[in-house]
């Protein structure tokens, strides 16, 4: 499996497994210590699996390098951020992320590969970084039908890896309660949640989303005219609501579901 830099996995676990003569080990360092992506993964591959070889030498000390291979591919799953990039007509490009435990970011906008990985690091600085169709088959296929009209819901298992706080997660888990095609204004977000004067709050929560759509952020509006803010931009924001048949300001799909809270 090819990463994001030149060096593949494969070859890799055969470096820290033992599995390497000199020669082709130092190779592999000089390309490391010359090739900036390849240094990053080199050093996060290090970090991962130094205290693993070192309590299976202790364990066994007659371990083979074969062992210590099947070890460490089954650790660094646990390290993967898999992701593959949709190309929507008339939308922008979307970037899915998961990891074994589930789906674990959406950013889109008009970015080149290049430019989507690089964020993607940055939300998983110590993870490899690892572009797969086959890995996010599912994840690709439920974007897709959405962006198309034929599905209303994502319904993926989430890792909740880049929700940080309790109050963050009570605000997105709120917004499934919004319905495809309805919205709501963030005072009306906020006193559902029971925290009515916390509607700046509410929006940085909004900010930070991980999993656009999924928690779909975009149904949450500033009012009176004002479409309020979106990580990818007011353009892809309306174009969203859009799809979902929203064409805010010009309509009354004003979501009545909390009535008692009102309008923010």
């Amino acid at each position: 499996m090819e990463l994001t830099g030149h060096l593949t996995e494969d070859r890799l676990i055969a470096y820290f497994a033992g599995e390497l003569d000199v020669d082709r080990m130092r190779r592999i360092e000089a390309h490391a210590k010359n090739c900036p992506p390849c240094k990053r993964e080199f050093v996060i591959y290090r970090t991962l699996f130094s205290g693993l070889i070192a309590m299976l030498k202790k364990g066994d000390e007659q371990i083979t390098p074969a062992r210590i291979r099947e070890a460490l591919k089954e650790n660094l799953k646990k390290n993967q951020v898999f992701y593959s990039i949709l190309h929507i007509p008339n939308f922008a490009s979307v970037l899915v992320a998961k990891t074994t435990a589930g789906l674990a970011a959406v950013i889109m906008g008009k970015l080149t590969q290049f430019e989507f990985e690089e964020r993607l690091k940055r939300y998983f600085p110590k993870q490899w970084i690892v572009e797969s169709l086959d890995d996010t088959e599912e994840a690709r296929l439920q974007f897709e039908q959405y962006f198309f009209q034929e599905r209303t819901v994502i319904d993926l298992p989430i890792d909740p890896v880049l929700i940080r706080s309790e109050f963050q997660k009570q605000v997105l888990q709120a917004l499934r309660d919004i319905p495809y095609g309805h919205f709501i204004t963030y005072g009306a977000l906020a006193r559902r949640i029971g925290k009515p004067k916390a509607t700046q709050a509410v929006g940085r929560a909004l900010g930070a989303n991980p999993l656009p759509i999924v928690y779909p952020c975009h149904r949450v509006v500033a009012g009176r005219g004002r479409l309020g803010g979106f990580s990818a931009g007011e353009v892809l924001k309306l174009k969203l609501l859009e799809i979902e048949g929203v064409h805010y300001p010009h309509t009354s799909r004003q979501l009545n579901l909390f009535g008692s809270f009102g309008e923010g």
